[in-house]
């Protein structure tokens, strides 16, 4: 039996084994990770991660791991703030407890499962409210650059394991110059660190600013702190090219400010800064009244992030076809925030299909599923009933359309290739 049947063999053992079809839930059904097609796409060479977020990206059993080898940080353990990370050094702990500590008290995985993912929200409530208090509990966990520097090294290594070779870190650089020059250098010293076991690996870091209430403020130091960071910060390892490539605006679409609120300031960064790059969360939403996408596209974006609601404007989906706009796709965060619950419904499956480039990311993976990317790609290939060549396509696409400099695009295009050959022999 060749790869693609054997590939086809495994979606229909798969759906054999579930009554749910394409309607998957990454945090409830635990047999997922059991199934060998599962097995499959975590050993499959997957080329890069464009769209994933600062500090949600290790699973809940390694950030577990991680706070076991860090005493340092300690989690409440009582009151309304239970589960929250702090950083305690060696000061008072204030009813926190370390994680050894916590184990020693009874605390399980699956404790830790229910309050730092989307799986402890209440039925019936506003998932994003919840999702991004998530953030509030884990804000803490990368509070120094030695954090900063292990957790990134875990990270980086860990999708080395799953076949990833790059990884497009959204993240913003809060506080002072030198705050944002820390953590940056502590990027670049992971980095330095994974390929130490991985000399192809590449990180580039997309510098975010938001457009909730409590981070519009702060909007434009962010990106005073990430265009310094960009000029201080390098990628020593591949001649001195940027770290930082490219900017974005995030948060919950229907609940924040209009992108209209940013444009003008977006294009005079892009103006000033010649090469850097543009992706714009837009489309992230179910309702058909706002111009997000419509804003993201004047402002020049190479990439969407998300795009999910394209559909309900007809226009601005044939300039993106037209333009060859490449959609960063998130198939497991959109079921867990909401917006899909049958991947055979997701409209980026007629995106794809009508000609727009997409790319299967990962996003939030650490607070919405048990591992990276890896659903993402089962959520598509079952949703869409992809053969094997058309998810090596989708793979490819993650290469093709990075920010990448033209000469690490063709490494790691190059490297991608032979281990996608072995695989498949």
């Amino acid at each position: 039996m060749g790869i693609e049947q054997h590939f086809e063999q495994l979606k229909q053992d798969f759906l054999r084994q579930t009554e749910a079809g394409a309607k998957l839930d990454f945090l409830r059904d635990g047999y997922i990770y059991e199934t060998s097609l599962f097995d499959f796409l975590k050993r499959m060479p997957k080329g890069a991660d464009l769209h994933a977020h600062a500090d949600a990206i290790l699973p809940i059993r390694e950030q577990v791991r991680f706070l076991l080898d860090h005493p340092e940080l300690v989690i409440a353990t009582s009151g309304p703030l239970r589960g929250q990370i702090r950083y305690a050094g060696d000061g008072p702990r204030m009813n926190c407890h370390t994680m050894e500590e916590c184990q020693q008290m009874g605390w399980t995985l699956e404790d830790f499962r229910h309050s730092w993912t989307i799986l402890g929200a209440v039925e019936g409530s506003y998932l994003w409210d919840y999702f991004e208090g998530i953030f509030t509990k884990c804000g803490a966990i990368c509070t120094t650059p030695e954090l900063v520097e292990d957790y990134y090294t875990r990270v980086m290594l860990h999708l080395h394991s799953l076949g990833v070779e790059h990884l497009e870190l959204r993240s913003p650089f809060f506080g002072t110059h030198e705050d944002a020059l820390q953590r940056c250098m502590a990027y670049q010293r992971a980095l330095e660190r994974v390929r130490r076991t991985d000399p192809v690996f590449t990180l580039r870091i997309v510098a975010c600013g938001g457009k909730n209430d409590i981070w519009d403020p702060q909007f434009d130091s962010l990106m005073d702190n990430a265009m310094y960071v960009r000029e201080k910060v390098k990628d020593t390892g591949r001649g001195g090219r940027d770290l930082v490539v490219a900017i974005d605006i995030v948060n919950d679409e229907d609940s924040s400010y209009s992108l209209s609120r940013y444009e003008d300031r977006v294009r005079k960064i892009i103006r000033e800064h010649p090469g850097l790059h543009l992706t714009l969360h837009a489309g992230e939403s179910l309702r058909g009244e706002n111009n997000e996408i419509a804003i993201a596209l004047r402002c020049g974006i190479e990439r969407l992030g998300h795009g999910f609601n394209l559909y309900r404007y007809p226009d601005l989906f044939i300039q993106i076809r037209e333009k060859g706009i490449p959609i960063e796709v998130c198939p497991v965060s959109n079921r867990a925030l909401g917006y899909c619950s049958d991947f055979c419904k997701h409209p980026a499956a007629t995106y794809r299909a009508s000609g727009i480039p997409v790319v299967i990311c990962s996003d939030d993976p650490a607070y919405q599923a048990d591992e990276v990317l890896v659903g993402d790609y089962l959520a598509v290939v079952l949703g869409w009933d992809l053969s094997l060549s058309e998810v090596k396509s989708l793979c490819s696409n993650s290469i093709e359309y990075s920010f990448l400099a033209p000469e690490d695009k063709a490494l790691l295009r190059s490297d991608w290739e032979q281990k996608w050959e072995q695989f498949c022999s």
